[in-house]
């Protein structure tokens, strides 16, 4: 007998629902599935609304050869079947353009079933198998592994024995929780709206700085430019006034047994679009940049990287980025930098073996070093798949899939927790809380070669467009990288500033997700790389300390 709701046996009304909406959705021996697998089904926990509410999700369901008539269909089906039940109405239909436009994802709270694996062509793989649902609060051991399968990408589950442990304990978060950006960013991207466009080769026009360059109400799924659109939209997505602060970065061989960690402080900070940020006239995105405190081999190394809005008409446009060499007290312009995203230099101070003229950007002239080259050769370690560049790829959309990730941790690590546990492998940031998150996956194949990355799945949040997952691969298709990020919603800190771009608005709240942590494995290195930032400020800086990030001299005044 199911739990009493009025005069409805809810148990047995979901029981009945699971079993209709299945019978609808899941049986490709009986149906076309061809049209089936089309639609995913989602049937929530009647203990939590003590009602059976069974969802059909079509996928661009105006879109599809016959889809109105599938849908129409099979909708009856489950609607008789409730109503001979229940003797009520009480499935509801959502389509595809419901929560975010053309991107749909479940409501908050409604937690899947089953995860959903949408390929390009909307196509989930033929299963009979139903995993059971997750709940918030629930924990997972070690023996508890086998359940994440499916709801992790294939290289992370592959790769299960560096990411997860004995010992740890994770921690399911809520599923599909929203976390709104403030009303000024949004606000910029209405204001916006049609103004930005693509050309033939990918690059953006049109954008202002302010706000998503595309609305996601605006975006179609099916068109054969959205994954390029969506990539743009992950590259400005609201990231505050960007985060500063420390960082450690551990570097992992030999299957964990040899670690070397480097410390310092970094900062990203973003030059439009974002209030209390005076950048001048400048014509640059942003600024990046840090100095390295420990160990001895990299202490005082410091760095600016600033990048000209000339990028987004041309990926070969280089960055401007300068190193302060501390064996030579002297500042060096590093060679023509147009390598992916957040530039980190090599970790050495190197010594000088020549001396030669180098520019500065005020037009003076200082006669510095030649350091080694590998001193200022950027390092793709720490700071991976933050920034990219949208237009040195070749993108095209890999579907939909639901995911566990650390979207919104709770734990700590370096510097509150220094000594937290990473596991054998010093890889796993399991232990914590992970959300169930739907992921857009976006593959990109590199117009040229970054190294020997010829492409990369990056794996997107539908609803902030914050990183989940990054998997990267060799011109063989052989996987070089695959890695997890960590983020920390903002406006759950209560240490966190409050400001135009942090905060609540009466009962709710809204905030940047803060790059917190990422962990990457990295083949031929019988290990990776993890970096920490569990302190990260992501308001406005002072005035003083903007200007400081913005000076190239002020690298070699300070002698870092």
């Amino acid at each position: 007998m199911g739990k009493q709701h009025g005069s409805l046996e809810v148990g047995e009304t979901h029981h009945e629902a699971r079993r209709v909406a299945h019978g609808v959705a899941l049986r490709p021996r009986r149906l076309d599935w061809s049209e089936a697998q089309r639609f995913g089904v989602e049937v929530e926990n009647a203990s939590h609304h003590h009602l059976a509410v069974a969802q059909m999700q079509a996928q661009r369901a105006t879109r599809l050869h016959g889809g109105g008539h599938f849908i129409a269909r099979h909708w009856e089906v489950i609607r008789r079947s409730l109503a001979r039940t229940t003797g009520l109405f009480l499935v509801c239909f959502v389509p595809w353009a419901a929560a975010a436009g053309g991107i749909d994802v479940p409501p908050e709270g409604s937690c899947a079933p089953r995860p959903i694996q949408w390929g390009k062509e909307g196509s989930p793989p033929p299963s009979d198998v139903v995993p059971g649902a997750f709940h918030p609060g629930e924990r997972l051991e070690i023996k508890n592994i086998p359940r994440l399968q499916g709801w992790l990408p294939d290289e992370v589950w592959q790769r299960r024995e560096q990411f997860f442990f004995e010992g740890m304990e994770l921690e399911i978060g809520p599923c599909y929780r929203r976390y709104p950006a403030p009303a000024y960013f949004s606000d910029a991207t209405a204001a916006g709206a049609g103004k930005a466009g693509l050309d033939g080769s990918g690059n953006l026009t049109g954008y202002s700085g302010s706000g998503l360059p595309f609305g996601l109400e605006s975006l179609d799924v099916s068109a054969p430019d959205f994954a390029q659109r969506v990539a743009w939209d992950y590259r400005y997505r609201y990231q505050a006034a960007g985060y500063r602060g420390p960082f450690r970065v551990t570097q992992i061989t030999k299957n964990g047994h040899d670690l070397e960690q480097y410390t310092g402080r970094f900062f990203f900070l973003p030059l439009q679009g974002v209030p209390g940020i005076d950048a001048g006239d400048r014509k640059e995105r942003f600024a990046a940049g840090g100095t390295f405190e420990s160990p001895e081999t990299a202490r005082g190394l410091a760095w600016r990287q600033f990048q000209p809005t000339a990028v987004e008409a041309d990926w070969k446009t280089s960055d401007e980025v300068f190193v302060y060499l501390p064996d030579e007290r002297k500042v060096r312009r590093a060679p023509p930098q147009n390598a992916e995203g957040v530039y980190v230099p090599s970790f050495t101070r190197a010594r000088s073996v020549g001396n030669i003229g180098m520019s500065m950007p005020d037009g003076q002239t200082a006669d510095v070093g030649n350091p080694a080259i590998a001193a200022t050769e950027p390092l793709r370690k720490g700071f991976v798949g933050l920034v990219i560049r949208p237009n040195a790829y070749e993108w095209s959309f890999g579907g939909l899939r639901d995911v566990l990730a650390p979207a919104n941790v709770r734990a700590a690590g370096y510097p509150p927790d220094p000594s937290r546990n990473f596991g054998p492998s010093g890889l796993s940031l399991a232990s914590d809380r992970w959300d169930l998150r739907r992921a857009l996956v976006l593959e990109g194949k590199r117009k040229a070669p970054d190294g020997v990355v010829a492409g990369i799945s990056l794996w997107v949040d539908a609803l902030t467009l914050q990183p989940l997952y990054w998997v990267s691969r060799r011109s063989n298709t052989a996987v070089y990288e695959v890695g997890i990020f960590a983020s920390r919603f903002s406006a759950d800190d209560r240490k966190a500033a409050q400001w135009q771009g942090n905060g609540t608005d009466g009962s709710s709240s809204y905030g940047t997700m803060v790059p917190v942590a990422q962990s990457f494995t990295v083949a031929g290195e019988g290990g990776g790389w993890r970096r920490e930032s569990y302190l990260l400020a992501s308001e406005p800086p002072a005035g003083e300390e903007t200007q400081d990030f913005l000076s190239v001299q002020g690298l070699q005044r300070k002698g870092h």
